[in-house]
């Protein structure tokens, strides 16, 4: 059977190129102002018939449409601010993290410090999970480590 070819994708091209030219004449269109016999000003797109029309030249901006490019310019430009703006405040959010998981880490620190320089006797519990008392270089030594954490984590 012969493939039938329809009518009608002629006709949307011919609307569309009527419509086209209609929206192009009204882009273009000339603007009349004149003063009715009440006194009001009044614009139209043709003078009435011995009036004093002055004619205004109108310059519409052509319609936004898939070619404009201004428009996709702000788009990008928008969505760049937006990145920026998610990647700064991502960034924020860790530095704060940082900040208050360095704050934790420095008040144990203090804290294992003091009590080991309270001079109170440490118990300490071996792999076999007996008690050993800390003797003095132990302490020393451990107060060295706690002094070099506080160091670090106390800036």
């Amino acid at each position: 059977m012969p493939a039938v070819s329809s009518p009608y994708p002629m006709f949307r091209i011919a609307l569309a190129t009527v419509v086209g030219l209609a929206l192009s004449a009204a882009c273009s269109a000339q603007i009349y102002q004149y003063k009715d016999a009440q006194g009001r000003t009044v614009f139209s797109d043709s003078p009435p018939p011995g009036a004093n029309a002055v004619k205004k030249n109108v310059n519409a901006p052509p319609p936004s449409g898939v070619g404009d490019t201004s428009a996709q310019d702000k788009l990008q430009e928008f969505q760049k601010r937006r990145e920026e703006r998610l990647e700064k405040e991502a960034k924020e959010a860790r530095e704060k993290a940082e900040r208050e998981q360095a704050a934790e880490h420095c008040e144990r620190a203090r804290n294992r410090l003091t009590g080991l320089q309270s001079g109170q006797r440490i118990v300490r519990f071996n792999a076999q999970g007996e008690r050993e008392f800390l003797d003095d270089a132990g302490r020393e030594k451990e107060i060295a480590t706690a002094q070099k954490s506080v160091d670090d984590w106390c800036k």
